[in-house]
């Protein structure tokens, strides 16, 4: 999973400048980068369906779900914040885009590496 995401947050931040060297170039960017942000998808999904209790799956696999879909949501809004905040260089613009993207990818795998090296949650029991 580190692998991973650390992937992703690297191939997130030379995205972001490649646009400046040519529209091939940053296609094959933005695919490579693609890719490595799916590379975690299994991973994480299996976790948290290890991690939930057995009366809790569905609940907790709607909340995973939804965690991901609003950030995919709430991404695109902050790159275009920076995009704004950059002005009219849009190289700098794009490359710190994405590399808010790669912030955030940074952050989260810091959030996981500290739950995962925490005890073990006990297992939550729906009330009767």
């Amino acid at each position: 999973m580190t692998a991973a995401m650390s992937a992703a947050a690297a191939l997130s931040m030379i995205t972001g400048w490649t646009g400046s060297i040519s529209a091939p170039v940053a296609a094959l960017a933005v695919i490579a980068w693609n890719a490595a942000i799916y590379f975690d998808s299994s991973a994480l999904t299996a976790g948290t369906v290890q991690a939930a209790g057995k009366e809790l799956r569905g609940a907790t696999m709607g909340l995973h779900s939804m965690c991901g879909y609003a950030g995919g949501c709430i991404g695109p809004l902050g790159v275009g914040f920076v995009l704004d905040l950059a002005g009219n260089d849009s190289a700098l613009g794009w490359g710190l885009g994405f590399g808010h993207i790669a912030l955030f990818t940074v952050l989260g795998l810091a959030v996981l590496r500290r739950i995962g090296h925490g005890t073990p949650a006990p297992a939550l029991v729906a009330a009767d």
